[in-house]
């Protein structure tokens, strides 16, 4: 503690949208108690959550979205970029995907969410076997982003044929 008894506690918290409690006791030498309870919540003030897939499959034609969340008490104008990423050999793959209009300019009100929406054209496994997607969004001193991967499946299908084969005993 200080002169003035306080304490001060420096620690490094994840990022994420969390709630936090801190709960403390004191006590003296000659057993007087004092105790405390505190909340902080961690959150940035853009933030950016993709809905992606679990996964997607060759020749298929998706509306891949993504929110953005204005957590500040103005409104929020910026904009948004998807990057697609062959995830074996992190290079681009954007042609690939026909995306089109990769930057989006958003506006989210105040404590509201703006959606983002890219169309995309999955092509064959052989050209792209697992995906890399990164949604990024900026407004003013604000950013935020968000990347995963995730397969993308054949169309072949395993087709298993099965007979009884009565054998005596």
């Amino acid at each position: 503690t200080d002169k003035d008894g306080n304490i001060i506690l420096k620690f490094t918290m994840n990022e994420a949208l969390t709630k936090w409690k801190f709960l403390g006791l004191a006590h003296t030498q000659d057993l007087k108690i004092a105790t405390t309870q505190k909340e902080v919540v961690t959150q940035k003030e853009l933030m950016v959550q993709p809905n992606a897939p679990r996964f997607m499959r060759e020749g298929d034609r998706i509306t891949f979205t993504a929110k953005v969340s204005n957590l500040t008490e103005q409104e929020m104008a910026g904009s948004a970029m998807s990057e697609l990423l062959d995830a074996t050999t992190m290079q681009p793959v954007e042609q690939l995907f026909a995306l089109k209009n990769a930057e989006q300019n958003f506006t989210a009100e105040a404590g509201q969410s703006a959606r983002l929406a890219w169309t995309l054209e999955v092509p064959s496994v052989a050209k792209v076997p697992s995906l890399t997607h990164r949604v990024v969004a900026k407004a003013g001193n604000f950013s935020d982003g968000e990347d995963s991967s995730l397969p993308i499946l054949t169309n072949r299908m395993l087709v298993t044929e099965t007979m009884p084969l009565p054998i005596r005993g």
